[in-house]
């Protein structure tokens, strides 16, 4: 193992038996590291790409594209760098870590837990990314932790997100109630990137940070659809008298998440 991820683990170990808690651990996290996970996960063998037992013959795609969102999301995109190299056409991601090799794919150092405009800056340019997608398009997508409050795509979604968190606090409510609402102030979330993406082949990359590994709650669920509906957000918003909020319906047809 070339580094510690424990930083003061000679410090710690300072009996064997602690030194082989310490080693458990050690193992433990490099088996979950984010390029671990990704070169373990996906391989590219001449023009098929695997992922997770899911092939795709990349001939079939004019152009492939990768966007991304999250605090694991910078260094995904490294690794996803490393599969597909020149292969990618496009890209862009935003994070909370700065990465100076990324070639093909753009990161945006984003802020976290209150978006601001560098959050903005990136969120259109996923957005641009993505819109008028065809057929001939290939995106993967790389979700994280974090990624509801790094993915934003305009002022009117970052001030109703901050306004958010910050009522949140006052009253210690379920995250899983803030995201609800999180999905219906958002073009984005809540399956909004399906439907966006739409008619393009989308994979989605999740790497899951929250109890019971329910991956459509995982930076909102931008390329899941959505259960929630506009009168669930409204129902938390009066349950703890949150103000007033512009909500807007997540995607419910079937054919926007066919191809995700």
């Amino acid at each position: 193992m070339a580094t510690r991820w424990i930083k003061n683990f000679d410090e710690l170990a300072t009996t064997p038996n602690r030194k082989l808690a310490l080693e458990i651990a050690e193992s433990g996290l490099e088996s979950i590291s984010t390029s671990n996970v990704i070169s373990n996960s996906i391989k590219l063998e001449n023009d098929v790409l695997s992922i997770m037992g899911e092939s795709f013959i990349l001939s079939k795609f004019k152009n492939i594209k990768v966007v991304g969102f999250g605090k694991a999301s910078a260094l995904a995109a490294l690794a996803i760098e490393q599969v597909l190299g020149s292969k990618i056409k496009t890209g862009a991601v935003v994070s909370l870590r700065e990465i100076d090799n990324l070639k093909y794919i753009e990161n945006f150092i984003g802020t976290h837990p209150k978006p601001s405009q560098i959050n903005i800056d990136a969120g259109e340019k996923i957005y641009k990314i993505i819109k008028d997608s065809t057929p001939e398009d290939l995106i993967i997508v790389l979700v994280s932790g974090g990624g509801s409050s790094l993915l934003c795509y305009d002022e009117t979604e970052r001030g109703q997100n901050v306004a958010l968190y910050d009522e949140f606090l006052k009253y210690g409510q379920k995250i899983t109630e803030m995201n609800t609402v999180r999905k219906h102030i958002s073009i984005l979330k809540g399956g909004g990137l399906a439907k966006l993406a739409y008619p393009a082949t989308v994979i989605g990359i999740i790497f899951s940070d929250i109890p019971g590994n329910n991956f459509c709650d995982v930076a909102s669920g931008p390329t899941y659809k959505d259960k929630s509906t506009i009168v669930d957000a409204e129902a938390i918003i009066d349950k703890y008298n949150l103000g007033k909020f512009i909500l807007i319906e997540t995607p419910k047809e079937d054919k926007y998440f066919e191809k995700v």
